[in-house]
């Protein structure tokens, strides 16, 4: 009967192993990192593989980090389309980011960008920041309405380039249908740069550079100081499952005085 169990056994023990193994790689691999200027903590996490969206932060939440060899550039992906992230601020849980296309990063880019498509932030947890304010841009108009610039570089083949702050005044549909654009593409930017650059005519592109904030909505941040407190580092195992990673390669609920 026991040479029966044998096998069994030696199975049992090599699950047990491989889930201490897998349990121990997890904890380095979700410690803190910088990317340039750029530190990269829980929520968010560093995409080195596919198996740390699993472990280190919120699905979707992923940072590309590229060295180009004069500087390390971060960069997130939202809707299937490329920002550059300025910087994270923990404290305010808000991250700043600019469309990569216009961005100082981008490495075609010139002093009249054309935004190309708008922001898509599908069920991720984020919201725009109280200080993000609407331009609408609009493509080979044959005019400008009174409440819109023109920019003239951006103009195409006789048709006239607009942009609209839409926090400034009520955007009427049938304004625009008396222009006959052949395009909108409605982008956030930081009301400061629009502050420090009132005319949109020639200073737009410095306005799109300094991007817009995101404030993300997690459910768990006093969790993830109880756990980094305990000596833990904070991850994720499913999408809506906190994690708290021990030194030790155990996993806690919450923190590390208590373990799975």
């Amino acid at each position: 009967m026991s040479h029966l169990l044998l096998p069994f056994f030696f199975f049992f023990f090599f699950i047990i192993v491989i889930s201490a193994e897998s349990n121990n790689s997890t904890y380095p691999n979700c410690r803190p990192v910088n990317c340039g200027t750029v530190n990269i903590s829980y929520p968010f996490w560093k995409m080195d593989t596919e198996s740390n969206a699993q472990f280190c932060g919120y699905d979707g939440f992923g940072i590309n980090c590229s060295d180009t060899g004069d500087q390390f550039i971060s960069q997130i992906t939202l809707g299937g389309d490329s920002y550059y992230v300025r910087e994270i601020n923990y404290v305010f849980g808000t991250i700043f980011l600019a469309d990569y296309d216009v961005s100082p990063a981008a490495p075609d880019r010139n002093n009249c960008p054309r935004v190309r498509h708008g922001i898509n932030l599908g069920t991720l947890p984020l919201n725009f920041s109280m200080y993000s304010v609407n331009l609408s841009f609009h493509f080979e108009c044959n005019g400008c309405p009174s409440f819109a610039t023109e920019i003239p570089c951006l103009d195409n083949n006789g048709g006239k380039s607009c942009v609209h702050n839409m926090s400034t005044s009520t955007e009427e549909t049938a304004d625009w249908e008396e222009y006959s654009c052949d395009q909108e593409v409605v982008t956030a930017v930081h009301r400061e740069y629009i502050n420090m650059s009132p005319n949109f005519s020639s200073e737009y592109s410095r306005i799109l550079e300094g991007g817009f904030g995101l404030q993300w909505r997690t459910m768990d941040i006093d969790d993830c100081e109880k756990c980094e407190e305990s000596g833990g580092r904070c991850g994720r195992q499913v999408t809506t499952e906190f994690l708290c990673f021990c030194s030790d390669g155990t996993i806690g609920m919450r923190d590390c005085k208590g373990t799975l």
